[in-house]
């Protein structure tokens, strides 16, 4: 059990930015990612309470980024693509499918393991390197291209054959 609190007044300063948008991005939502991320925060203090975090930004990350499958998993509701998202100032026929899409892909990725979860919406959603999400999760840089590989092929799969069933491709 650790015996030096934290500074956490700190700690919230500097991940709550980057908590929050990781949640956004996956939710959607405002609300819903200022629930997530307050989650995150608080499981984050209970494990702190359990043993010392050695890197905040990547057990907070992570979290958030599990905390927001389990909400979308729980939702299963499709979320629009907000009117800053360049799929957004199309065509009405172009939002229309990038919104369906979006909703498709969002649901698909809560079907992943959560290794693969993280490192797929660090990578899409966040935009990191393969070095920044390995030195973040704790893991080497050949597992986070295994698992990004596996969810890619997985999502693919996933999607295809969702389309197929719909009708939507031969």
């Amino acid at each position: 059990m650790n015996t030096v609190p934290p500074d956490w007044n700190q700690i919230v300063d500097e991940h709550s930015t980057r908590v929050f948008r990781v949640a956004m991005r996956i939710l959607g939502s405002i609300p819903d990612a200022e629930d997530v991320a307050q989650e995150a925060f608080i499981e984050a203090y209970r494990l702190h309470s359990l043993r010392e975090v050695q890197c905040w930004t990547g057990l907070l990350v992570r979290l958030a980024t599990l905390r927001s499958l389990d909400a979308l998993r729980r939702r299963r509701l499709t979320v629009p693509i907000a009117n800053g998202d360049p799929a957004s100032r199309g065509q009405p026929f172009d939002r229309l499918v990038a919104s369906e899409l979006e909703a498709r892909l969002r649901q698909s990725i809560t079907t992943l393991p959560a290794q693969q979860a993280t490192v797929f919406t660090l990578a899409y959603y966040e935009r990191w390197g393969r070095d920044e999400i390995a030195a973040h999760l704790g893991i080497n840089q050949k597992s986070v291209s295994s698992s990004l590989h596996k969810a890619r092929k997985h999502l693919a799969n996933l999607l295809s054959m969702n389309l197929k069933s719909q009708g939507e491709l031969p």
